[in-house]
């Protein structure tokens, strides 16, 4: 099953993408770069953390999402630019993160607080070096990671009173 296809089973209701990442090492932007190319849509909040996603736990559990997307540079041992899509349990055999606060901690969290699906996209970095650009390989990814999520969220189904909700707060702009 393709990246898109496994995204949008798992996917539902309201939605937050939480890009992860230190724009200035390397491949470890992706997770920020993903988050800055998600479209608006009904529904979905695209937060980029960059390296400090536990400002942003208030904020994500305010929403009460039903599904939450978290993406960020991981080192599970593969090829430069590999994706592979993680739960809490499966990230706790990798390496320490270069965030404050480890990714599987944040997973909890929102776990706990929100019952909502948790889920990590993780990209292999081919580097993580300070005031390096991102290598080929992660970019490459991170844009068909950004594709692959905004197909997906678009073609997801909402329960029919976030439809209702979302319907009202359009005729209320207009």
């Amino acid at each position: 099953m393709d990246l898109q296809a496994q995204l949008a089973a798992w996917m539902q209701g309201e939605v937050v993408v939480l890009g992860i990442g230190n724009p200035l090492r390397g491949d470890d932007a992706a997770g920020s770069m993903v988050a800055s190319r998600i479209k608006a849509l009904p529904s979905v909040s695209a937060i980029d953390a960059q390296d400090v996603p536990e400002n942003y736990v208030a904020a994500v559990v305010n929403r009460q999402p039903d599904t939450i997307v978290l993406i960020d540079s991981v080192d599970f041992d593969s090829t430069p630019g590999s994706v592979a899509l993680l739960s809490r349990d499966q990230l706790a055999g990798y390496c320490p993160s270069t965030h404050r606060v480890p990714v599987s901690l944040l997973m909890s969290v929102f776990e706990h607080e929100t019952h909502a699906r948790v889920l990590l996209i993780g990209i292999q970095p081919a580097h993580t070096r300070f005031l390096e650009p991102m290598s080929e390989a992660a970019e490459t990814s991170a844009t068909q990671i950004a594709g692959a999520l905004n197909r997906a969220l678009a073609g997801r189904r909402l329960p029919a009173d976030r439809v209702a909700a979302d319907s009202l707060k359009g005729e209320m702009s207009a």
